[in-house]
């Protein structure tokens, strides 16, 4: 109960919550509009059950919302009635490209908030599939490469006021000591720098 419960999280902070749900190895893409008082149910896969998981998935909130209440004395949400909703979307072609479908639909959901898109357009081809894998990693390396050490994972090394070096081709950072490599052999600007996997 700890872990599902969310004690520190007031929902009534929020307009909605967007989440994934992996169900034997599948992904599948829940979203709760608390503006519209919807819930909808995103599965990647073309199957006729979309539409049953979406009304199961509302009563399941429905209950989940007043158990945080009888055990955690949480309110939030506990007045909303879920209703299914449908956003008509692509399926993926393949059997291994739910992941990227449901990153797809996250996507197309943030970027609409607080409005519901009409429909998700994913391109299935296997090329494309390809390119969204490559274009997504990428984004999250970009997005966070400058905030951890690519060697490490850490923000902060043990040493204080810890200096950073940056890779000239991945643009990857990473701690000095890490790379094993003292102040004063730190190459000037002008000069390329490569980690070790470059």
């Amino acid at each position: 109960m700890s872990r599902q419960g969310l004690r520190k999280v007031c929902f009534e902070d929020y307009d909605g919550v967007i989440g994934f749900v992996n169900t034997g190895c599948h992904w599948k893409c829940v979203y709760l509009n608390a503006i519209t008082q919807q819930i909808f149910m995103l599965d990647p896969l073309k199957t006729l059950k979309e539409a049953d998981d979406t009304q199961m998935a509302a009563q399941r909130f429905g209950q989940y919302f007043k158990m945080r209440r009888n055990r955690l004395g949480k309110e939030d949400w506990i007045h909303i009635t879920w209703k299914p909703g449908n956003i008509p979307h692509t399926h993926q072609q393949d059997s291994v490209s739910c992941g990227v479908f449901v990153m797809q639909m996250v996507k197309a959901l943030a970027i609409s908030f607080p409005y519901i898109p009409k429909g998700i357009q994913v391109e299935t081809t296997q090329k494309a599939m390809g390119n969204l894998r490559k274009e997504m990693a990428e984004e999250i390396l970009r997005m966070s490469a400058s905030d951890f050490c690519s060697l490490c994972g850490l923000q902060n090394s043990n040493a204080n006021g810890a200096t950073w070096i940056q890779c000239d081709n991945c643009q990857g950072w990473f701690h000095i000591e890490c790379v094993e490599m003292a102040q004063e052999d730190i190459p000037d600007q002008k000069v390329e720098w490569l980690c070790q996997w470059c």
